[in-house]
């Protein structure tokens, strides 16, 4: 069967049906193993030409993607920070409550 041909699914009986299904899962799961068995193998291969393993690149993207999501930062302890996302810290509510403004945070 090429690629162009439509398949009459109406007049499939159900067992012919599920052996389409089936044959279509599992395609589909070959197909997802083979993506992922292909980035993983572009991954190796950037992780050699940087001279470093897979694993310091994975942490240093960690450490990366932390830092670039912090949105706000408390002027009075820099160590407190708030991407944005969820609630609003505590620091945060005090300081909005007491007049101040989100602007007054950003970073």
């Amino acid at each position: 069967m090429s690629k162009n041909t439509a398949i009459d699914l109406e007049n499939m009986n159900v067992d012919e049906l599920r052996a389409i299904t089936e044959n279509a899962q599992q395609l589909i799961a070959k197909k997802q193993h083979q993506r992922l068995y292909d980035a993983y193998m572009q991954f190796e291969e950037i992780a050699e030409d940087s001279n470093a393993s897979i694993e310091e690149i994975l942490k240093a993207g960690e450490t990366l993607e932390k830092k670039r999501s912090i949105k706000y930062r408390n002027t009075d302890n820099n160590e407190e920070t708030w991407t944005g996302r969820g609630r609003k810290p505590t620091w945060l509510v005090e300081a909005l409550a007491a007049g101040r403004s989100i602007e007054d945070f950003a970073i």
